[in-house]
């Protein structure tokens, strides 16, 4: 996810610490520090559905998949709040 937002930064193995470094980066207004709240708690249910799935219907779906799930359930939360996105780069 890091990648397709573009930061950088370490995991860290208590889920609270994580949640507060991904959320709340040094120098970001409030816009973007909801955007990151958003992305890590949309991580998470993906994560969370994933693991439900595994234990309850014995299936396993790849990362690249589960991160093309977190993607469309951004894009998707931002059509139904008529957010701007803009995507790709203008000249």
């Amino acid at each position: 996810m890091r990648d397709w937002i573009g930061i950088v930064g370490v995991d860290s193995n208590i889920i609270t610490d994580h949640l507060v470094q991904f959320t709340h980066l040094t120098g970001v207004g409030k816009a973007k520090s909801s955007f990151m709240q958003l992305i890590w708690l949309l991580c998470s249910w993906v994560v969370w559905k994933e693991r439900n799935d595994r234990l309850f219907n014995n299936t396993v779906t790849l990362v690249p998949r589960l991160l093309d799930k977190v993607k469309l359930l951004f894009l998707g939360w931002l059509k139904a709040k008529k957010a701007l996105f803009v995507c790709g780069t203008q000249r």
